[in-house]
C-alpha cells in the first residue's frame, strides 16, 4: 500500500479492510469512515466529530479523539439520517447514545473521560462510561451493560447548571434517545427546581440539582430502570478485575492508537492475506486501555472514591458484559 502526501489509493485501504472484515467476520468494517494518520496507520470506525483540533472517532472498542497534527486523510461515509434503533430497548445502547449526542448541535467537543468508580447510592458499582462535551458544559454517563443500558444521565455543569437553555438540552436530548412516550411524557414533567423523582411501568426518571450529593456541582436529568440497575452492580471480584487506579498511562504517539485496525503502509501490499513483516493489530489500547496524563486529569477530583480498599479507582475506556460478567472488551 503506497501512500504520499499528495495521494491516497483508498481502492487499496478498502480492499485491505475487506479482506481482514472477513477474515474476522465484521463486514461491516468496508463500511466504515477510515482515517489515514500521518505514520501511515489506517483507523477504521466511525466519525462522530471533525473540527480544527481533529477528529473524534468511535468504534466498537470506544472512542478516541486523533489531533489534527497526526491526520493525513479521512473518508467518509456518505451520512445518514440519525435514528434511534432501540431494539426493543428502553434505552439504547451506547453507541446510539454517543452518536445522537454529536448529531444534537449543542456537542461540541465531545471527549471521554475516566469514569471514577461510584461507591455508594443506587450507582454503587455499576461500571459506566462519561462523555463531556461543550468545553465540559455537559457531562454524560451510560451505566451497567453497555448494550443494553440500564441507566443514562445528561448533566449541566460548570457555568450552565443554572442556564435555562441548557437543562432544555438535557430534557430534550434525553428525550430524544426515549422510544417510549409515557417516558419522554416523564421527562418533560420533571421539576427543574427542585429534586424531583418519577416511576412508572418500571422506569424512573428524576432531576438533581447543583450542590446535592452525587451531583458534582451540575443540574442532571436521569432515566434508568432500578431493577436493571441492580442487576448491572458488579460483583466485588468483577469490580476489582475491572477498575484500574487513577494513573495516566503515557501518552500515546502520533503511531499509536486504540482503534479496530492498523495496518502498516511500509509492509507489502496484497488483496490476499497479510504478509509477513506487515503489522497488523486487532482491538488495541495504548497500552491496555490506559487513560492518558490529560484525560486522568479530567476525573472528578470528589468522586474518585471507593471499592474496598481501592480508592482512587476509575473504569477502563470500555468493558464487555456479553458473557454476563464484566470484563475488558472481548470479541
Amino acid at each position: 500500500m503506497k501512500t504520499n502526501e499528495r495521494f491516497v489509493n483508498w481502492t487499496q485501504v478498502l480492499g485491505l479492510l475487506a479482506v481482514f472484515s472477513l477474515a474476522w467476520g465484521s463486514p461491516d468494517l468496508v463500511k466504515a469512515d477510515v482515517l489515514l494518520l500521518q505514520s501511515g496507520a489506517v483507523v477504521a470506525g466511525k466519525v462522530l466529530q471533525q473540527d480544527g483540533n481533529g477528529v473524534l472517532m468511535q468504534t466498537e472498542f470506544g472512542t478516541y479523539r486523533y489531533p489534527a497534527a497526526w491526520i493525513k486523510d479521512v473518508k467518509k461515509e456518505p451520512a445518514t439520517m440519525p435514528h434511534v434503533s432501540n431494539n426493543g430497548q428502553t434505552i439504547p445502547d451506547w453507541a446510539q447514545i454517543v452518536t445522537l449526542l454529536a448529531d444534537s448541535g449543542f456537542a461540541p467537543e465531545i471527549k471521554q473521560v475516566p469514569a471514577p468508580v461510584i461507591g455508594s447510592g443506587n450507582l454503587k458499582n455499576v461500571p459506566y462510561i462519561s462523555f463531556r462535551c461543550a468545553y465540559g458544559g455537559y457531562e454524560i454517563n451510560i451505566y451497567g451493560d453497555l448494550n443494553q443500558p440500564a441507566a443514562v444521565q445528561i448533566g449541566a455543569m460548570k457555568d450552565l447548571q443554572n442556564n435555562a437553555a441548557a437543562k432544555t438540552n438535557c430534557v430534550n436530548f434525553m428525550c430524544s434517545l426515549l422510544a417510549r412516550p409515557d417516558a419522554r411524557k416523564m421527562v418533560r414533567a420533571l421539576s427543574w427546581s427542585q429534586r424531583d423523582v418519577q416511576t412508572q411501568n418500571g422506569l424512573t426518571v428524576e432531576t438533581l440539582l447543583p450542590g446535592e450529593r452525587g451531583a458534582m456541582g451540575g443540574w442532571w436529568v436521569s432515566v434508568y430502570d432500578p431493577a436493571a440497575l441492580a442487576s448491572a452492580r458488579a460483583s466485588d471480584a468483577e469490580l476489582l478485575a475491572l477498575a484500574q487506579p487513577r494513573t495516566a498511562a503515557a501518552q500515546p504517539v502520533a503511531g499509536a492508537t486504540n482503534t479496530i485496525i492498523i495496518i502498516d503502509t511500509n509492509a507489502p501490499t496484497t488483496t490476499a492475506a497479510p504478509q509477513a513483516g506487515q503489522v497488523i493489530t486487532y482491538g488495541s489500547y495504548p497500552p491496555a486501555y490506559g487513560w492518558t496524563a490529560a484525560e486522568m486529569a479530567d476525573t472528578h477530583p470528589d468522586a474518585a472514591t471507593a471499592v474496598a480498599n481501592n480508592p482512587g479507582m476509575v473504569y477502563p475506556r470500555t468493558y464487555d458484559r456479553s458473557a454476563g460478567t464484566y470484563g475488558a472488551h472481548r470479541r
